[in-house]
């Protein structure tokens, strides 16, 4: 069996890191495996403190990325929802077992007023 080198994981994983890293991101993509289809509106409720000049950056950067994708529906007025594509369910999927770390290993968050606890999702 072959050896990975520490290069071969940083290649495969320079595209996502910027986008992973960016701050709110791993909120929204939670958020959107969470609850699914959702209004821009409703993102911004349950990420509570995030501004919307924020939230418009993040979802721009994961459709870029061919995480979430936008839909626009012909109304009056106009409604926009978002949902993570395939790829972005595989990716909230595998960040499951991160937010089952944080909840163990750093529970004072969840006494913090305005913090987000992320619940774990039901797979």
């Amino acid at each position: 069996m072959p050896k990975h080198s520490d290069t071969t994981c940083r290649c495969c994983l320079r595209e996502i890191m910027p986008v992973l890293s960016r701050k709110w991101s791993i909120c929204v993509i939670a958020t959107l495996g969470r609850h699914g289809r959702m209004r821009f509106s409703e993102i911004l409720l349950v990420c509570r403190t995030i501004s919307p000049r924020s939230l418009t950056i993040v979802l721009q950067d994961l459709q870029e990325h061919g995480i979430a994708t936008r839909q626009s529906f012909p109304e009056i007025p106009p409604r926009v929802e978002y949902s993570l594509t395939t790829k972005g369910m595989a990716l909230w999927k595998s960040l499951v077992p991160l937010f089952y770390w944080a909840r163990e290993y750093h529970r004072h968050v969840d006494e913090q007023p305005g913090m987000l606890c992320f619940q774990a999702p039901d797979l």
